[in-house]
């Protein structure tokens, strides 16, 4: 029975981190910012030779490194996060040389809705699974847990450094905000309102929890 479960979240997790990968292209071709985890990796890729993949696998590994560092330890969903970084990276260079449109004004407006819903379905799918969340995500969690710290308060605090190290590192390189604008603000406020009216919609995609397994569920 775990093994037709593990089957189901491998899938299901792999489709949620496809859907990230374009709704995170989407708003990066909108030209008007992106969220705040992946603003640090954009701004890094406009000073670098990265490309916005490899930066978002750069940071995925930092975050790992700064869990097992607050948690004194490597555990099971540290290196499963160090694993997850390096497809997520290539699928987004992979839609990045995709799909690289001339937008309109209006068409940049529905491809900012369709991105950000796009992603906020793929966190829905991903937090559903309850394997692992994408690196910068399970550190916060980890945060939360180690510090005994609320979990809103510990991602609000994360987000706002991650922009504010955005805007320095935008400022300082290309003397313009590239990877913060519009885009940013609206990810902010709308992707959890997609993650839960996913929830509502499709009510089956959360599943048991994984890692924690119910004595019932082990003996089958």
């Amino acid at each position: 029975m775990r093994s037709k479960q593990l089957t189901r979240r491998i899938l299901q997790y792999l489709a949620g981190l496809v859907c990230m990968a374009i709704g995170l292209v989407l708003l990066k071709r909108t030209y008007w910012g992106l969220s705040p985890i992946t603003a640090v990796p954009d701004a890094v890729a406009n000073i670098t030779p990265l490309t916005l993949g490899n930066a978002t696998i750069l940071l995925h590994i930092l975050c790992v490194i700064f869990q097992i560092i607050v948690q004194k330890k490597i555990t099971l969903k540290s290196i499963l996060c160090f694993g997850v970084g390096f497809p997520f990276g290539y699928l987004v260079d992979f839609f990045m040389w995709l799909w690289d449109p001339q937008l309109v004004l209006w068409q940049k407006i529905i491809v900012l809705v369709v991105g950000i819903a796009i992603q906020g379905f793929g966190v829905a799918l991903i937090s559903g699974c309850d394997l692992m969340l994408p690196a910068p995500d399970e550190f916060n969690n980890v945060v939360s847990k180690v510090y005994n710290k609320k979990l809103g308060n510990v991602k609000m605090f994360a987000d706002a450094a991650y922009v504010a190290a955005a805007i320095v590192i935008n400022l300082i390189s290309v003397h313009s905000l590239a990877s913060v604008g519009i885009s940013s603000v609206a990810s902010v406020f709308l992707t959890g309102r997609f993650v839960q009216l996913t929830y509502r919609l499709l009510p089956g995609i959360k599943m048991p929890p994984f890692f924690n397994v119910p004595k019932a569920e082990q003996g089958t």
